[in-house]
């Protein structure tokens, strides 16, 4: 009909002919938060370095030595970082680099994270922020194990997806992931003390609307450590989050919490010895999903 409003298809692509985006020129800081790490920091400071060389950038390695009881500094020390000291939490590790931190892009790499990759991960991470195609990179890691696997389809992506939507393609699968890198004005000078930092972050760079991308990564390991308290306090963050937003009242947050205790419920009917992991997390994402339709909106 003539009078029905019409919306140009190609509205807001202009086409130009060049390369339009401009590289970011500065240094590179390379922030490791290690709390008794004595095992694998060398080899985590040297990767970063060789991040640094093949970047061909200036840059430095900072690690924070987070209320370490071994030989972590030493050997940092020895093996060309700088360290500094750091209370005991992942957040406290973090926020003592970016104090120490003089660079125009800050990249994080856990201090027991070992990366099996063509180039060291700071590299791979740093480089599409370096070239201007974005504001900051989260680790897309190719191989996870089985938990964090039910942390994304039974928790993040039903919960993030129904409160902040865009947040999804922006931090990818493993959203998780301490290894990431942004330009340094996204780092914020508040963030909590412990393991809640890395979601925190991912909070704050959706609120900046930065251009953030996940960034596919191949083979790694690192120690596997259970933290039952942290899904519940990454929770209890993004809820809180989601009320400060304007995005839930806080009426939501009696449902939600019934939500959750149900979707922890059923992550611990899994049986490996009875159950094919695919199926059971694609079943885990579609239940999650429902439980959260069932109670008619965020508002």
């Amino acid at each position: 009909m003539a009078d029905e409003p019409f919306i140009d298809p190609a509205l807001g692509l202009p086409l130009v002919g060049h390369r339009s985006l401009t590289d970011r020129t500065g240094p590179v800081s390379i922030c490791i938060p290690a709390h008794n790490e004595a095992e694998t920091i060398a080899e985590v400071i040297g990767e970063a370095h060789r991040a640094i060389e093949i970047l061909g950038v200036d840059g430095e390695v900072i690690v924070a030595a987070s209320a370490c009881t071994d030989d972590t500094a030493n050997i940092a020390r020895v093996a060309g970082a700088r360290v500094v000291e750091a209370g005991k939490g992942k957040g406290n590790a973090i926020k003592a680099a970016l104090s120490a931190a003089t660079g125009a892009i800050v990249a994080t790499v856990d201090g027991d994270f070992r990366y099996f990759g063509p180039e060291p991960i700071a590299a791979t991470l740093i480089r599409p922020i370096a070239t201007g195609t974005v504001d900051a990179t989260i680790a897309d890691l190719y191989w996870r194990p089985l938990y964090p696997q039910m942390w994304l389809y039974g928790f993040f992506a039903p919960l993030a997806g129904r409160i902040f939507p865009e947040m999804l393609p922006k931090v990818g699968t493993t959203p998780w992931s301490g290894q990431r890198a942004a330009v340094r004005d996204l780092w914020p000078t508040e963030l909590p003390d412990e393991f809640t930092v890395d979601m925190t972050l991912n909070l704050a760079w959706n609120d900046a609307a930065a251009r953030v991308r996940p960034v596919p990564v191949d083979d790694w390991v690192n120690p596997q450590r259970p933290k039952p308290e942290l899904l519940r306090q990454e929770f209890d963050a993004i809820v809180a989050h989601g009320v400060a937003k304007g995005r839930l009242s806080s009426e939501s947050i009696e449902l939600l919490n019934s939500w959750f205790t149900g979707t922890q419920h059923r992550m611990a009917t899994y049986r490996p010895d009875g159950e094919d992991v695919a199926e059971f997390e694609q079943m885990l994402l579609r239940e999650a999903i429902n439980a959260l339709l069932s109670w008619g909106g965020t508002a």
